[in-house]
């Protein structure tokens, strides 16, 4: 495994501010500034991938997510022939299980210092628009995020952002979710992003020692960037976000089972 060590100061001082107001909460434990890469992720990391293995948003694009095997790239980030940006990336979770995803989803949006631990130098605040649901007794887990709105204060790189998920059943996008059992699809995180009008997918796939996390950031929704300027800031962006997920994930990985069991019964 490879130590994330780049920072940007503005982050840097994110970190201490979470790591100040953490204090005293009983999950306190489990904030933890060492993050880290597996090592198999850097090819990745460090070129484009080609343009022609993207997705667009359509439902006969999304429904190849429920084919057997992988796709000809699972980690990886470009911008498209068409002009968008577009991000694909792997995670695996060994010893987890996709009851415990689920659950991680609206419990960590309870209140801001939970979200920190996910990424604490570039998680802010994730705010659900009903609060009303995380505690409503009776409730799916799923059901505490899906169809709610969260607002997000995030760095992605160095760049402050500011944007909305809108949490959707996956058939809301497209998704033929009667192929979800038969393609090892066993939970889901979906939804629209404010930023460049953008489309989130995270589908949960069981494996024998746990589970692993196919995401995809689908960007054909919003500008097309047609210059060679604006297509170098839609790479940069694309590259920015899959390291943010590769490097939020994987950090999730290490600790999702140790929180589960401490405070998945305790709403």
């Amino acid at each position: 495994m490879l130590p994330v060590t780049y920072y940007p100061v503005a982050t840097q001082e994110l970190f201490r501010h979470n790591s100040d107001r953490i204090k005293g909460k009983p999950y306190a434990q489990y904030f933890n500034g060492d993050l880290w890469l597996h090592d198999d992720v850097m090819p990745f990391i460090q070129r484009a991938m080609p343009s022609d293995a993207a997705l667009t948003s359509s439902p006969e694009d999304l429904n190849t997510l429920l084919d057997t095997g992988y796709h000809q790239v699972e980690t990886g980030f470009c911008v498209t022939d068409d002009g968008h940006p577009y991000v694909t990336s792997l995670t695996r979770f060994p010893g987890c299980t996709p009851e415990m995803f689920t659950w991680w989803f609206w419990w960590h949006s309870v209140e801001p210092e939970r979200y920190s631990l996910w990424y604490p130098y570039n998680h802010q605040q994730a705010i659900p628009r009903d609060q009303d649901v995380l505690t409503r007794p009776g409730v799916a887990d799923v059901d505490r995020y899906i169809g709610n709105t969260h607002d997000i204060i995030e760095y992605i790189g160095p760049m402050r952002s500011e944007l909305t998920i809108q949490f959707r059943h996956p058939s809301e996008l497209g998704f033929d979710t009667s192929r979800f059992a038969r393609s090892d699809v066993s939970a889901h995180a979906c939804g629209e992003l404010s930023m460049n009008n953008g489309v989130m997918l995270h589908l949960v796939r069981t494996t024998a020692d746990g589970f692993e996390l196919r995401s995809r950031y689908i960007f054909d929704r919003g500008k097309t960037y047609s210059t060679d300027e604006e297509r170098a800031e839609a790479l940069g962006f694309a590259y920015e976000m899959l390291l943010h997920d590769q490097t939020e994930f994987t950090h999730l990985s290490t600790f999702l089972a140790s929180i589960h069991q401490e405070f998945g019964n305790q709403g």
